[in-house]
């Protein structure tokens, strides 16, 4: 991803009559017009059956304790380690702004799915390693590209558990993307022409700036500590908890995720950020991370969120984290990313930035609540943040619904050539249009077949049942069946796997 473009949402087209909002997931294909903006104001909510014929669970919830069962993804392959399960990162970083120097100590909780001889990493070759332990005793590294392996003194039994400490520094470089999108040329941490530094990393990069296991099916744990200069602040996922000013005058900002987060979902970014304060929904602590000159421009923008939160509330449950956020990263930055509590946004003023903010928002939710366990089913996140989007323009902008659907159904002609059926899109074509637009029509068809007040118990529950969890198609199916207590993989099969756009469901 370059530097114009941390996350997938973007080029702004404008008509005669309208400001047409191209929402592109990764290839713009997403149409929002622009009638009349609400945004400053609570929106006219669409009337939802109320209370809604939500249900209870059918089984467990997922654990919160950072445990997984972590799968090999089929799509990218040569990123993860299905054997072990990391349960708690605790990162210690440092940024050197005038010499790009990033310094960092990594101490990993490691349990082990399946018999190992050690621990297996991904880690950029681009970052030296200085000291390794596997439980307190050194061990020699052995590294092989962007592979980091600590070998064990001996076998490493099922469910045993180990710590696995590296000590490391460098100047991070960007991992290659792999898609085709013009305004995304690298993924990872990312330093900008103000030696400030930030990451994204979808499907995968974190590597590039901690040693993890960077595949969606291993959720875990965060505790992040991040050392900026004097003027600088150090900005990640979760609760801000403490600040401690150095004798040198820099600050360290403490940070802690309570709910487990995929690698992928990880904020970092340091810069000359000013911090402003807010509170969502039921006292929700929200910070906002602005560089000063971007202050008047971007503050209402990221001020909308508590109403935001709280409509999204309404339709899909409680918000599921503790604590949220904005950090708006560089200047030519056109899009977004939705790092876990701490959405990574440009600067994107106006109604194009409310939009592009709800969407964010709505993948807090769809795909950093509950996340896909490998990314052959990254439509389970964006066609729900996709139909968020459309209810958004609905409700906020007083777009006409049909002409909404309309557009949708005109890209996924064009998407699904280029990209293939979003159930099984081509790998060198990550996050292109298709895994938007057709998963949402497919939303769209299954509220026309159960009507309204099942559907939206239906996108409630679905989150709210699997929070904290990773999921996949096959799991999503059999809930929706048995919850709806119909079979409808027909519809879901069409709108996935058709390589040409299905009709329009009216």
């Amino acid at each position: 991803m370059a530097r114009r473009a941390y996350g997938y949402r973007v080029p702004i087209i404008l008509t005669a009559a309208v400001l047409a909002v191209a929402m592109v997931a990764m290839v713009g294909v997403i149409t929002i017009a622009v009638v009349r903006s609400r945004t400053a104001d609570r929106p006219q909510t669409t009337a939802l059956p109320w209370p809604l014929p939500t249900q209870h669970p059918m089984g467990p919830l997922p654990p919160t304790d950072g445990s997984s069962q972590p799968v090999a993804d089929p799509v990218y392959p040569g990123l993860g380690n299905p054997s072990i399960d990391v349960q708690h990162y605790k990162l210690a970083l440092s940024w050197t702004p005038a010499q790009h120097r990033l310094v960092g100590t990594a101490t990993l909780k490691i349990r082990i799915v399946r018999p190992v001889d050690g621990i297996g990493l991904d880690f950029a070759a681009a970052l030296a390693v200085h000291t390794t332990t596997l439980d307190g005793r050194p061990v020699d590294a052995v590294r092989t590209g962007d592979d980091l392996f600590l070998p064990a003194e001996g076998p490493l039994g099922a469910s045993s558990v180990v710590t696995a400490l590296i000590t490391y520094s460098g100047t991070p470089r960007e991992a290659s993307f792999p898609g085709t999108r013009k305004d995304v040329v690298g993924l990872g941490a990312m330093i900008a022409e103000n030696d400030s530094i930030a990451a994204v990393q979808e499907p995968y990069g974190a590597f590039t700036w901690f040693p993890c296991n960077d595949q969606p099916s291993d959720k875990a744990l965060f505790d992040v500590t991040i050392t900026a200069p004097a003027g600088w602040s150090g900005v990640s996922s979760g609760l801000l908890t403490a600040t401690t000013v150095l004798d040198d005058g820099s600050t360290t900002f403490h940070w802690h995720g309570a709910q487990p987060s995929a690698t992928y979902l990880l904020a970092f970014a340091v810069d000359r950020f000013e911090r402003f304060d807010d509170t969502g929904p039921h006292g929700l602590p929200l910070t906002y991370w602005i560089r000063k000159e971007q202050t008047d421009q971007m503050l209402p923008v990221l001020r909308r969120t508590p109403v935001i939160i709280e409509w999204l509330e309404h339709r899909f449950g409680p918000y599921p984290f503790d604590s949220g956020g904005v950090v708006i990263v560089p200047n030519d930055v056109t899009s977004a990313m939705e790092t876990q509590t701490m959405i990574s946004m440009g600067a994107i003023p106006g109604d194009l930035g409310g939009v592009v903010l709800a969407h964010e928002l709505a993948h807090q939710w769809f795909g950093d609540s509950i996340t896909p366990s490998t990314w052959r089913d990254l439509w389970l996140n964006e066609g729900f943040a996709t139909y968020a989007d459309m209810l958004y323009s609905v409700d906020f902008l007083e777009r006409p619904q049909s002409d909404l659907i309309d557009s949708w159904h005109d890209a996924d002609r064009d998407a699904r050539v280029l990209a293939g059926p979003p159930g099984n899109y081509d790998p060198t074509r990550f996050a292109s249009g298709n895994v938007y637009v057709g998963p949402a029509l497919m939303l769209h068809a299954l509220r026309l077949r159960v009507g309204d007040p099942q559907f939206f118990a239906i996108l409630h529950d679905w989150v709210q049942h699997h929070r904290y969890g990773t999921t996949n198609r096959a799991e999503f199916t059999r809930w929706l069946n048995a919850y709806v207590g119909q079979d409808l993989t027909p519809i879901l099969d069409l709108w996935l796997d058709a390589t040409t756009t299905p009709d329009l469901p009216r």
